[in-house]
């Protein structure tokens, strides 16, 4: 998936970030807003030598509850929703 997402987070008082909500484009092409309901996992990562920090998160869409992966890339202070596990 690797896809760039607008991202409402909270950045705590020591730096730490996490996401609330995040708006994605859908198939057909409309900006579709999702609330996330819990963050499972937040950790560094480093991947081709880019650092980002790794969010396993649950939220729902289109009807179903997914687990999916959110990147935060330190650099470019992108956020992208990199895969969704279910």
């Amino acid at each position: 998936m690797n896809m760039q997402i607008e991202m409402i987070c909270v950045c705590a008082v020591d730096g730490k970030l996490t996401p609330l909500r995040f708006r994605m484009e859908n198939e057909e092409h409309c900006l579709q807003t999702v609330a996330i309901t819990q963050v499972l996992l937040s950790k560094p990562i480093q991947y081709a030598g880019i650092d980002a920090i790794q969010y396993l998160c649950k939220a729902a869409w289109d009807g179903k509850e997914h687990v999916f992966e959110l990147r935060y890339t330190l650099k470019s202070h992108r956020w992208s929703i990199f895969r969704v596990v279910y």
